[in-house]
């Protein structure tokens, strides 16, 4: 029998993705880069590891597009940000994707790193450098970060002040490099959404396809690493927040919206030059199936 020590040490192995950085390698049909989450081991980024662990244990990420290759001229001086988790990546040839696309399903309303709502992150953590990655969020939403992400290209601590927290690091950034270099075609207006920086870059590989990620794989972690912890912990806040929803909607009045506008359902971040950035023995075989060794 359990003792209550005993019983809270798992609890709190199974509420957690573990203590030490976890190295995810995603797959692309271009090549494959190891994501190290939370390199520095900081307790104020496990809420944005748990959140992209989450996404990866339930296989939102599996053959999910690479939507965005921001950059400006010839070469890599320029380069800005490689964004992908948005959307789904079929079917894989362009136009068709762009007119039939669809989002990644949500785990929750986004991860909060603003808790007092001043709309600035409550604690500092690494700089959005070369290599590291944040979670793409809506204009001057910090707790707005769901499943897109986006992988810096350069020196981009400008991001820093506004909400954009590096939770993990991409050391050999080979395969991002030649992502950056295919060619990239303009299918906000295909999408119905001309002008939207989620789709106005989207990277195109010498075949005529859409760049995707076809596989998420854990290649290295601690022992007590698991997905169920974050998973379960997702999937909570979603009934939390759908029981709320319902009890909202019971007791409110009815209303008739005029033309509605549906926003965007993926974030991106602008440009450089742009003022304003944007953008669940419980799970058994399956997740077990999703712990791989290296390749």
């Amino acid at each position: 029998m359990l003792t209550r020590i005993g019983l809270a040490t798992v609890l709190a192995l199974l509420t957690t993705s573990g203590a030490f950085a976890q190295t995810m390698r995603f797959t692309t049909n271009v090549g494959s880069f190891d994501m190290e989450l939370n390199p520095n081991n900081d307790a104020n980024l496990q809420p944005l590891v748990d959140n992209i662990v989450a996404y990866i244990g339930l296989g939102k990420y599996h053959f999910s597009a690479v939507n965005r290759a921001a950059d400006g001229n010839a070469g890599t001086s320029d380069d800005f940000v490689l964004q992908m988790g948005g959307f789904m990546g079929f079917p894989s040839i362009p136009d068709l994707w762009a007119t039939m696309n669809s989002s990644i399903e949500k785990l929750n309303d986004g991860v909060v790193v603003d808790a007092n709502g001043d709309g600035q992150v409550d604690f500092s953590s690494i700089s959005n450098t070369r290599g590291t990655v944040s979670l793409a969020l809506q204009s001057g939403k910090p707790n707005s970060g769901t499943s897109s992400f986006f992988i810096n290209l350069g020196d981009n601590n400008f991001l820093d002040s506004q909400g954009f927290v590096p939770f993990a690091r991409i050391s050999d950034m080979a395969t991002v490099d030649k992502i950056m270099q295919l060619s990239q075609r303009d299918l906000s207006g295909l999408a119905g959404q001309s002008g939207n920086l989620a789709l106005t870059d989207v990277p195109v590989t010498d075949d005529g396809r859409i760049v995707v990620v076809k596989s998420v794989q854990v290649v290295d972690a601690a022992e007590d690493f698991s997905f169920v912890g974050p998973i379960m912990n997702h999937l909570k806040l979603v009934a939390s927040n759908e029981a709320a929803a319902a009890a909202a909607a019971s007791t409110a009045p009815t209303a008739v919206i005029a033309d509605p506008v549906a926003a965007p359902a993926v974030s991106a971040v602008p440009e450089p030059s742009t003022v304003a950035l944007g953008a669940l023995g419980l799970l058994g075989a399956f997740l077990a199936a999703r712990r791989q060794p290296n390749a």
